[in-house]
Formats: C-alpha cells, structure tokens, sequence
C-alpha cells in the first residue's frame, strides 16, 4: 500500500530535523530495534538508561505524524465522523467491531477486528508517484441465531473482478453451532466446520449468495463495512500514536 505519513528527506538513519513527521514503517522499525543510532535518538550504554533528547524528539515527531494522519483522514476519508453500515447497530472495543440486527425470528451478529487489516504493498511504497489511500480488509464472522443454534460463516473480503475499488466477500468456513449463552460466544471445539471451497455449485449460490443476500450481506454491505473499516483502523493508528506520545512524554 502507502507509507503512512511519509514526508520529503526523512530517513532511517537521522535526519536535519527529527520534527518532521515520521512514517508508519519508519515509527514500528524504530520501535522493532533496541537501538537506533541517527543524528538524534541515541541510546546510553547503561541498561535502561535514555538521554532525554530522545523522548523530546520523539515525541515532536509523533506530533507531526498526527497532523500528518488527521489531514489525510480530512482529505480522504471524510473527516473524523466515520460512515454508517446502514440497517446495522455498531459497537466497537479497541480493535474490535460488532455489528448487530434482527431479522424476522434471526438475530444476526457481525464481528470483525482491525488489526493488520491493512495490507502495506512494499512495491507501492517504494514507488513516490502512487499514493493510494489505505484500504483496510479484514476478515469477518457472520452468525444468524435462530433459537438454541447459529448458523456461522467466516468469510474473507476480496477485490470484485468486475470493477477496481469495488469488493465481495468469500466464504472461507461454515458451520452450525449452538447459540452463545451469555458473554460465552465460543464454539465448543467438537463441532464440525467445513470450507467454503467445497460445496456443491448450487448450494454456493443458494446459500452463499441468496440466502446472504436476503439478510442483506451483498455488495453493497461489503463496500460499506470496508469504507468503515478503512476509517476506524485509521482513527485507530491515530489513537496509538497518541498513546505512545503521551507515555514518552510522561
């Protein structure tokens, strides 16, 4: 995909200016090291000893990044209020999205995590002239609960052949399980799941297609929860980065 933030003249190993912003991968290979050894960030010989130019640096660059996300997220997300999944009662925890609704005697319930959901195309990001806006991906679970069972899906979201930016979602695994009781969502172990790359052609399009289709899981609900995932993965890397400058710059 795209380096996130990337300015002009930053590098790895130092720059003039340390409050210029810095980009995604610079930030997580800077925190992947034990040292960094640039024009600024340097780390004492002494176990757990820091020369206190480092927090203040740092945290000057994670403020420059900041800005640097929350233009991108003015200019190419929407702004700050993140887009509806129409009929859909959202919930978020962290990384975490729920989505819920009845359907006729069907409560149906939609979890997705954003965690690495957003794919980093190393070829994309070495190329200066291509600054595509990240697109986050990420698996969900569909379950429609009808009495004492739930019949799952897991599914994977996928590029539509049929036009580019467009998406489709692929069933990867189904089952039937018994229904959550309470805060206990978990499938016993013993029950038995099959792929979604076997199944009978007119089963596929029968039960894949129209019978998720019916309960509103269509092309239409993969663009919406792909643009929302794409903004909240985002509002969450924003998150981070605060948190971790407001713990440097304590």
């Amino acid at each position: 995909m795209w380096p996130r933030g990337a300015m002009d003249n930053a590098s790895v190993y130092g720059t003039e200016d340390c409050s210029n912003s810095l980009s995604h991968w610079l930030i997580h290979d800077h925190f992947r090291r034990s040292r960094y050894y640039g024009d600024h960030i340097v780390v004492s010989e002494k176990k757990g000893t820091y020369l206190s130019a480092v927090n203040s640096d740092l945290a000057e660059a994670l403020k420059s990044e900041i800005n640097a996300e929350k233009q991108l997220e003015a200019e190419n997300l929407g702004g700050a209020k993140a887009p509806a999944i129409p009929g859909f009662t959202i919930t978020t925890n962290d990384a975490e999205v729920r989505l819920t609704k009845t359907h006729g005697n069907e409560k149906i319930l939609v979890v997705f995590n954003v965690n690495h959901s957003v794919d980093m195309d190393e070829d994309l990001e070495s190329d200066t002239q291509q600054v595509p806006v990240p697109v986050a991906l990420p698996p969900f679970t569909i379950e429609i609960t009808k009495g004492n069972e739930r019949l799952c899906f897991h599914l994977d979201l996928v590029e539509s052949g049929d036009e580019e930016g467009q998406y489709d979602f692929r069933v990867e695994e189904f089952y039937v399980a018994p229904a959550a009781t309470g805060e206990d969502e978990d499938v016993p172990a013993s029950v038995y799941a099959s792929s979604g790359k076997y199944i009978d052609p007119n089963l596929h399009e029968l039960l894949f297609i129209r019978y998720l289709e019916e309960r509103g899981f269509n092309a239409k609900f993969c663009q919406d929860l792909v643009s929302y995932a794409t903004h909240y993965e985002h509002s969450r890397y924003v998150a981070l980065l605060g948190k971790i400058k407001a713990f440097v710059s304590k």
